[in-house]
């Protein structure tokens, strides 16, 4: 979970913590207990129901304010969603999407590297270009592990690097899976630039950034707090604006 608070300075240094076993409780000693009582708690989710439902009622036991949670809708800031059915556009790559328009104001690719790793386009008009969706590198080195029982007995220890080859399974296996990662978004701003006839500015965000940013040979910006900033973006301006 990460949090920050939006004042007329600006978004504030982002905080954050796994919430996997968070309750009313601890969400309230974490999060809310030190921080002041704002006027409006806005809240991005994609982690379901039950964490929704921690943040919403120790919110309202706590501050007395209705949480406002963010929704993807066909146009918001500035940016039109390029799904037919904008609600199945995940809510933290809109608001992704929107802060890097915001942030920009030109062709973008925006990239999501956490559990799963995304890649959405927008452009100059803030027209957004869709996106792909792959497992993060946790998840392509915990399907290798799960389902081939011999390179999961082999890989029970070794060494890992920036390289692409290993000399051993371990390292095979996480250097692999960075390294495809790595050149899907490389795939990704080549696609852009050759349907634009431009380059396209590169921003990651999410949890694994820094580490595949070190494999990406473009230059590209480390926003961790895109998706906040889109928040806060959505705050200032409204949705229908």
């Amino acid at each position: 979970m990460k949090w920050a608070t939006l004042d007329a300075r600006g978004v504030s240094v982002q905080s954050a913590q796994v919430y996997s076993d968070w309750d009313e409780a601890k969400f309230s000693a974490a999060v809310l207990e030190p921080s002041e009582r704002p006027e409006r708690v806005l809240v991005s989710n994609v982690g379901g129901t039950r964490i929704a439902a921690v943040v919403r009622d120790s919110i309202r036991q706590r501050w007395g304010i209705e949480v406002e949670f963010a929704s993807t809708v066909a146009a918001a800031c500035g940016v039109r969603n390029a799904y037919p059915e904008p609600a199945n556009l995940g809510v933290d790559r809109w608001l992704g999407v929107i802060a890097a328009h915001h942030l920009r104001k030109r062709l973008t690719c925006i990239v999501g590297i956490g559990t799963a790793m995304t890649i959405d386009g927008v452009d100059a008009n803030g027209q957004h270009l869709g996106g792909v969706i792959t497992p993060g590198p946790d998840l392509m080195v915990a399907s290798l592990l799960r389902n081939t029982s011999d390179i999961a007995r082999k890989a029970e220890q070794g060494n890992t690097s920036d390289g692409l080859f290993a000399d051993n399974t371990l390292g095979a296996i996480h250097q692999g899976s960075s390294h495809a990662l790595a050149a899907l978004i490389e795939r990704a701003v080549v696609s852009m630039q050759a349907q634009a006839g431009e380059a396209p500015s590169l921003i990651l965000t999410g949890g694994f950034a820094p580490i595949i940013g070190r494999l990406i040979h473009l230059q590209y910006e480390l926003i961790p707090d895109l998706v906040l900033q889109g928040l806060a973006r959505l705050a200032s301006t409204g949705p229908s604006e």
